[in-house]
Formats: C-alpha cells, structure tokens, sequence
C-alpha cells in the first residue's frame, strides 16, 4: 500500500503539513504488513500555483497511492481524490514518520467530506484576525 503525507520537509523526521495544496512536499512510503519497505519525498509542484488543489490531487494520483494524510483539502481537490479511489486521513501533529505509525496501527481518522473552512477545522469561521464585523459606531 502506498501512503502519501503532507509535509514541510523532504525526510521522515520532517514535520507534517497541515495543508494539502499548498504543502512543500510529499513523503510517499510503501507500506507492507505495517513496515515501512520504501520512501521518497518529492516537492509539491503545485505549491504555489492557482488552482493549486486539483493539481495537487492529480500529481498525487500519477503517484498511484492509495491513501492520503493530510490536514485540510479543499472541495476540488478532495472529489478528485474521492474519484480516483484515494482515501483521506486526517493527520495528527508530529512528524510523517509519527503519522505513518499511526495510519499502521488504525489511529487516525478517515477524512469523508472536503474541508474548506482553513487546516484541520472543517469548518468556517470568523475571519483570519477573529473579527466578526460591526464597524465604526458614528
């Protein structure tokens, strides 16, 4: 089976990214019986383009894996993955290797609906800075 993670590094030891179109890199390992047999990391070509979700999902598909943990993934980007057969797991803080042992011992959570509302929420919010409106009282 055939495992990518988001991440802001290039090794195991890296820490996970909490996003998915826009996440530096993606360690791919190839699991067997629980064991990790091989990993590479490849940068995230998309990471800084528009539209960077559906291509993000369609480079991930050309890499044949057959599971992704990831924070948050956006609409396009998660009925893509969906399409394609590629289950979503929610990542957990820590390294990928953490998050790799986790996926091996049934602990994270399968993501089964897009998450739009910002990393690992779900949901939306108020805005970036908390405000919730009201203006200049005159």
């Amino acid at each position: 089976m055939k495992i990518a993670i988001t991440s802001t590094g290039n090794n195991l030891d890296s820490e996970v990214s909490s996003v998915f179109a826009r996440s530096p890199y993606f360690i791919v390992a190839d699991l067997e019986d629980g064991d990790i047999k091989e990993t590479s990391a490849v940068e995230n070509p998309s990471k800084n383009e528009r539209g960077a979700g559906i291509s993000a999902a369609q480079f991930i598909a050309n890499k044949n894996v057959d599971a992704l943990i990831s924070g948050a993934v956006g609409p396009n980007a998660f009925n893509l993955l969906n399409q394609v057969g590629i289950k979503v797991y929610k990542l957990q803080s820590g390294t990928a290797k953490d998050n790799l042992k986790l996926f091996t011992e049934n602990k994270l959570d399968e993501i089964t609906s897009s998450s739009s509302g910002g990393p690992m929420t779900g949901g939306r919010g108020p805005g970036r800075r908390g405000g919730m409106g009201g203006g200049r009282q005159i």
